[in-house]
C-alpha cells in the first residue's frame, strides 16, 4: 500500500481529488493534504509519502519549487503535477526535473488522468520490488513491506541476505507491541516506545527461545505500535511452540511491570507461525486484530495466537447496531451540551458492546462505533458547523481506539468530543470571534498544565478535537501567529513568574518549562524579553 500527498491550494480542488479515483483499488492507503509548496515540503518530510499530487502556482511555494527542495531527500518519491493550460509548456519542462513522473491538465479527463495514475503506481511497485532485492535493505523496511503489501514478492532467498544466521529452513513469528500512553504523561511514555520497546522484544525473545536456536529480529515502529517478525532458523524451532504456560505468565507479569513503572498501557501479541512468507502479511494484521482483546481481557497484556485452532460451530454474535432512541437521546445531549447525561449515555453504550460482543468479533462492534460517530457527524453537517474544527481525521478512520486501554476511556472522550460539539452548537464557536478567544484559552490552560513536557500542534488537536490543519489556519487568521510561536509565548511567560521566585535556580527553571537544552532556551527567552534570564532576574529586585 502507498501514502499520497495532494498539494494545492484550492481546497475544493484538494476534495475532489480525493474522491476522484478509487484510490484504494489502486493501492493507496493513505492521503494527507498541503495548501502550499511550503507547507507541502515540511509535510513531506515528516510523512515521506510514496506519491505526490502537487499544482504549480501556489502562494508562498510554488509546486516546482517544493519539489526542487525534496526530491534529493526523498529519492523514491513519484511526483505528478497538476497545471493548467496556460501552464502546459512550463510543467512539460518540469518533467526533466528528477522524479516528475507526469502531469494532469486541469480540468482533469478521468480515462486519461486514470491511466497517467496508473502507469504511476506501476512504476511505483517495481521501484519497490527493486528496493527488495538490494542486499542493503534494512529490516524495518521488510516489515513495512510486509505489513501493507498483501502480495509482496518475499522469499527465503531474501530473508537469508538479511539474516545474521545461515539456515536451509525458516520459520516466521510475526508479534505486535502497542505502547498506549496515558493521558497525563503522553511525552514520557512515548519517549519509552521509541528507546526501550526492541530491547523489550529481545529481552521476551530471550525468555521463550532455547538459546542454540538461531533466530534474527526485524521490526517497524508506526505511531504507538512496533510491528515485528522473528525468523527462525532450525526445524527445532517449532518446539518452542505453543508457548509454556509459565513463559506466558512471566512476560505478562514484566509487561505489567512496565506499564506502572513508565505509565503505559503496553499489550504484546504473539502471532502464529509459519513457513510461508507468502502469509506473513495476513498473520501480522491478524496480530494486529488481536490487540482489540485488551477491552475484554482487562488483566492480559500478552495475548498469545493459538498455533491451530479448531473450528468451532458456536453461533456467531448479532450485529449491534444503534436504536432510533439511542440516536434521539445522543443528538439531546449535544443540543444540551449536559456533560452528566453525555458521559452517562456513552457509559452504557460502552457496557453494550462489551455485553453484547466477544473478542472474537471487533467488526461487530467497530461498525457501531462508526454509526455513533455518524450520527455526530450529520448532526454538525445539518447545522451548518464547520466539520474540520471539530474532528479529527482519526475518528473518520478509526484509528482513534488505538489510543485507548479500555473501551470505558474511549467512550469517555467520545462523551467529551460531543460535549465540545455541543459547546460549538450551542455558542456559535465557529461563526463568534469571542468563542473563538474562549478556545485559545482552554487551549493556553492544556498547555501550562504540560508545560514541563513537548506538547505538539496532534497533541493539542487530538485534546480538543481538532483537524491539526484547520487548528493550525485557525492561529495564524485569529492570533496572527503560528502555533509553535504560540506555545513559546506561554514557556516565556511562565519562566517570568518562576524566576521572581528566588529559590528555584535559573536552570532549574529551564527544565520546568520544558527545555532541554539551557543553552537553546536563553536564546528564546533573550528573542522574547531582550535579556538573559539572570539580567531578568537581577532587573526584577530577586
Amino acid at each position: 500500500m502507498y501514502k499520497l500527498m495532494i498539494v494545492e491550494d484550492e481546497p475544493l480542488i484538494r476534495t475532489g481529488l480525493k474522491h476522484y479515483f478509487a484510490w484504494e483499488e489502486l493501492g493507496v492507503h493513505s492521503i494527507i493534504e498541503a495548501e502550499n509548496g511550503r507547507e507541502g515540503m515540511t509535510t513531506a518530510l515528516r510523512e515521506k509519502p510514496d506519491l505526490v499530487i502537487t499544482d504549480i502556482r501556489m502562494p508562498e511555494m510554488d509546486g516546482l519549487q517544493m519539489i526542487e527542495q525534496i526530491r534529493n531527500l526523498l529519492p523514491d518519491t513519484l511526483f505528478i503535477i497538476l497545471t493548467g493550460f496556460n501552464d502546459f509548456e512550463y510543467a512539460q519542462k518540469a518533467i526533466q526535473v528528477g522524479n516528475v513522473h507526469a502531469f494532469l491538465l486541469k480540468p482533469l479527463e478521468y480515462e486519461e488522468s486514470l491511466l497517467v495514475i496508473q502507469n504511476c503506481m506501476n512504476k511505483l511497485h517495481l521501484k519497490r520490488q527493486d528496493r527488495l532485492k538490494r542486499s542493503n535493505l534494512e529490516g524495518a523496511e521488510l516489515v513495512k513491506l510486509l505489513l501493507e503489501e498483501e502480495h509482496s514478492v518475499i522469499d527465503d532467498a531474501i530473508i537469508h541476505e538479511l539474516c545474521n544466521f545461515n539456515s536451509n529452513y525458516y520459520l516466521y513469528l510475526p508479534f505486535v507491541l502497542t505502547g498506549i500512553p496515558m493521558r497525563e504523561t503522553r511525552t514520557q511514555s512515548t519517549l519509552w516506545m521509541r528507546e526501550y520497546a526492541e530491547k523489550f522484544i529481545h529481552y521476551a525473545v530471550d525468555e521463550y527461545l532455547h538459546a542454540s536456536t538461531p533466530h534474527s529480529i526485524f521490526t517497524y515502529s508506526s505511531k504507538t505500535k512496533l510491528y515485528g517478525l522473528i525468523v527462525l532458523g532450525s526445524p527445532s524451532s517449532t518446539d518452542n511452540f505453543p508457548l509454556q504456560t509459565q513463559v506466558q505468565i512471566r512476560i505478562d507479569q514484566y509487561l505489567k511491570a512496565l506499564t506502572l513503572e513508565h505509565h503505559l498501557g503496553l499489550y504484546l501479541v504473539i502471532g502464529k507461525t509459519t513457513e510461508n512468507p507468502a502469509q506473513i502479511h495476513t498473520l501480522l494484521h491478524d496480530s494486529d486484530r488481536m490487540l482489540y482483546q485488551r477491552f475484554y481481557k482487562r488483566d492480559c497484556r500478552l495475548f498469545y495466537v493459538p498455533q491451530w485452532i479448531e473450528n468451532s460451530n458456536s453461533q456467531k454474535p448479532s450485529l449491534i447496531q444503534l436504536d432510533e432512541n439511542d440516536k434521539k437521546r445522543m443528538i439531546s445531549c449535544i443540543e444540551s451540551s449536559n456533560e452528566i447525561e453525555t458521559l452517562q449515555l456513552m457509559h452504557r453504550l460502552a457496557q453494550d458492546i462489551l455485553s453484547k460482543t466477544d473478542v472474537s468479533s471487533p467488526d461487530y462492534w467497530l461498525a457501531f462505533l462508526q454509526e455513533i460517530i455518524s450520527v455526530i457527524i450529520r448532526f454538525a453537517n445539518k447545522n451548518h458547523i464547520h466539520i474540520e474544527g471539530v474532528y479529527s481525521e482519526k475518528l473518520l478512520n478509526l484509528t482513534f481506539v488505538d489510543d485507548f486501554n479500555s473501551l470505558e476511556t474511549l467512550f469517555d472522550w467520545l462523551g467529551r468530543w460531543m460535549i465540545h460539539l455541543g459547546i460549538v452548537y450551542t455558542e456559535g464557536l465557529t461563526h463568534n470571534h469571542q468563542q473563538d478567544v474562549i478556545i485559545f484559552e482552554h487551549i493556553k490552560s492544556f498547555i501550562k498544565e504540560n508545560i514541563d513536557q513537548e506538547v505538539t500542534l496532534q497533541m493539542v488537536a487530538d485534546r480538543f478535537f481538532y483537524n491539526p490543519s484547520y487548528l493550525s489556519r485557525l492561529f495564524k487568521r485569529k492570533l496572527d501567529k503560528n502555533y509553535m510561536r504560540f506555545v513559546t509565548e506561554i514557556r516565556m511567560e511562565y519562566a517570568q513568574e518562576c524566576l521572581k521566585k528566588p529559590e528555584i535556580l535559573v536552570t532549574d527553571v529551564c527544565t520546568m518549562c520544558g527545555y532541554k537544552s539551557y543553552k537553546h532556551f536563553v536564546k528564546t527567552f533573550r528573542s522574547i524579553t531582550n535579556m538573559t534570564p539572570s539580567d531578568y532576574r537581577k532587573q526584577s529586585g530577586w
